[in-house]
């Protein structure tokens, strides 16, 4: 049987805001890749619940190698009422990589993020979705945008004009969880009255906290993070991503403990014998499968 040697990504796509209107990097991606390669584009929405406008996660474009098909999918992007981006990394898993690859396909699965990381709108957290990608042997590939003075500076707007606060609430039940130590929840009902240097603090922090999620996943899961100033940069990362997914060496060995009880096995990989420095990208393990 003919083994194909292919790479499948899902792409997250966020819009970069740049002077004359919003910009997408992602076609160097696109571009980068090699033929064979199949690709899947997830992006951010927005839906009507009654009055109400919601963030979504949709997927635009299954796994495909149609490049017309994807540019498409890029060029009609909408607009998002909020970030689920918890929501869209499980959405990646779910939906793009529901099914397995067939015994005659080997390559990497990844999914590629050009996002700030912050999350204001999913039903998910950060560990059921590193969680999920982790079970599924997901590589992931984070080019990081720094939103952080625009939102810093309409958050000052917002409390200088109106007093609406624009962290959702969710930003700030996240932050109360994980910073220490934890604030109590009615230190917030006035978070416009609070001084800016407190505002300011809350918002830095979580931006902090997404990069540290951002470069966690990619860590454990083989993958790379890249930071992006500018839109040349994040084309750049773009290229490199799509040059790295499709360069992949595979290495089996016959683990000593046989349970089928589907828990997490840590794994090593190491080099030996090079004189050259030499960097090693892989998962730091799996689960092993169950009865």
């Amino acid at each position: 049987m003919e083994v194909i040697d292919e790479s499948v990504a899902a792409v997250v796509v966020e819009p970069v805001q740049a002077e004359g209107g919003v910009r997408i990097p992602h076609q160097s991606f696109i571009e980068a890749l090699r033929p064979g390669d199949r690709v899947g584009i997830v992006a951010f929405n927005t839906a009507k619940n009654g009055t109400d406008s919601i963030a979504t996660v949709d997927v635009l474009s299954r796994l495909t190698g149609d490049r017309g098909e994807l540019r498409n999918a890029i060029e009609n992007l909408g607009s998002s009422n909020g970030t689920p981006y918890y929501d869209a990394l499980q959405k990646v898993v779910d939906s793009v990589f529901h099914d397995p690859p067939s015994g005659d396909v080997r390559g990497r699965r990844a999914v590629v993020a050009l996002t700030d990381g912050v999350d204001s709108a999913s039903n998910s957290d950060f560990g059921a979705a590193k969680l999920k990608l982790s079970q599924a042997g997901v590589a992931c590939y984070f080019v990081q945008i720094n939103t952080e003075d625009f939102v810093e500076d309409r958050l000052m707007k917002d409390c200088q004009d109106d007093g609406q606060l624009s962290l959702s609430q969710k930003q700030i039940e996240r932050y109360r969880r994980l910073i220490t130590p934890p604030p109590k929840a009615e230190d917030f009902n006035g978070f416009c009255s609070m001084g800016p240097f407190e505002r300011m603090s809350i918002s830095r922090e979580l931006y902090n906290i997404a990069r540290r999620e951002m470069n966690d996943l990619a860590r454990v899961s083989g993958g790379r993070s890249f930071q992006a100033a500018t839109l040349a940069d994040a084309r750049a990362a773009f290229a490199r991503v799509a040059a790295d997914i499709g360069t992949l060496y595979s290495i089996g060995y016959y683990p000593t403990n046989k349970a089928r009880d589907g828990k997490f096995r840590t794994i090593k990989v190491e080099l030996k014998g090079l004189q050259a420095k030499a960097h090693i990208r892989a998962r730091d393990g799996y689960y092993a499968p169950k009865q």
